[in-house]
């Protein structure tokens, strides 16, 4: 009797562990199922900057003082103090780190964020405490159809109040913006009937315009400064070639304009050329003419009318 006691013992001892290990081999089994049944989650990407409209197409406005480049010294300033430049950073809110860098120069740059950008209300508000410009840069139907502006592009096909409805979700989505500028837009901003609907709104927001001027046959600028608006329009793209030495003549060219018509306006994209290069040449740059926020340069233009 006590023999078969101590065999049922040992059998039972001996199964002891088996049970445990049994259910974590299961267990073991059953999440490999799953994850070969359940579909792998999609992978986040974020959403490409657009790209900026290609002007080899049409000739840009050309100012008297780009037949001067050649010449090391700009021409001599009639006008009271230094003549004043503004550069405006285009495409903001697609990549942090660049866009972060460029918020870190040492100068009033005044900055442009595309509406639904995934670091626009981040990065807009970064800069406003920072005491810069921050700017609407506004989606306009460009010319060319394949091109795509991004989200919240206003197109001439729309009605009135799609119109009215999809400009004040853009300008709503960049906080503490105080202007609005164009992106792309050349067949929009060369219809004179769409234009006034959209500065209509900027009127009534108290906001200022800048031109990018993406095509000779805009007529935004005129429209806004007739509407009573405070408007500029851009002289200089910075980086439409992007390269170095084509950047630093453009600064060059900026120079040249500003003192020949007081103020100018340059247009930059968040391109690590652009930044490189203005990281640079700002202090020589500042040594020559006045680098001010945008609204700073319009409110001396109104003062000059």
């Amino acid at each position: 009797m006590a023999k078969r006691k101590k065999k049922k013992q040992t059998a039972q001892g001996r199964y002891r562990g088996f049970w445990p290990a049994l259910t974590l081999l299961a267990l073991a089994g059953a999440v490999l199922a799953l994850v070969y049944i359940l579909p792998a989650p999609k992978s986040v990407t974020h959403p490409a900057r657009p790209p900026f409209e290609n002007f080899k197409h049409h000739v840009l406005p050309v100012s008297p003082a780009t037949k001067k480049e050649k010449h090391a010294r700009p021409p001599v300033f009639h006008g009271p103090g230094r003549p004043v430049v503004a550069i405006i950073i285009d495409d903001m809110g697609y990549d942090f780190s660049i866009d972060e860098a460029f918020l870190q120069l040492e100068a009033p740059i005044s900055y442009a964020f595309l509406p639904f950008a995934p670091n626009t209300k981040r990065l807009s508000c970064t800069a406003a405490e920072k005491g810069r410009d921050v700017l609407v840069h506004l989606p306009l139907e460009p010319e060319n159809g394949s091109i795509d502006p991004g989200p919240g592009v206003l197109r001439l096909d729309m009605d009135f109040n799609t119109t009215i409805e999809t400009l004040k979700r853009d300008i709503d989505a960049v906080p503490c913006a105080i202007g609005v500028n164009n992106h792309m837009g050349s067949k929009y901003t060369a219809n004179g009937k769409a234009m006034k609907i959209v500065l209509g709104e900027i009127r009534r927001r108290g906001m200022f315009f800048v031109d990018s001027r993406t095509t000779k046959k805009t007529v935004a600028f005129k429209l806004a400064e007739q509407m009573g608006i405070r408007a500029g329009e851009r002289a200089v793209f910075l980086d439409h070639t992007q390269d170095a030495r084509a950047v630093k003549s453009e600064l060059k060219r900026l120079v040249s304009i500003a003192y020949h018509k007081g103020s100018a306006i340059a247009i930059g994209h968040p391109f690590k050329v652009t930044l490189q290069v203005l990281y640079h040449e700002l202090p020589a740059l500042r040594k020559q003419v006045r680098v001010v926020p945008v609204h700073v340069l319009l409110k001396k233009e109104d003062a000059q009318q």
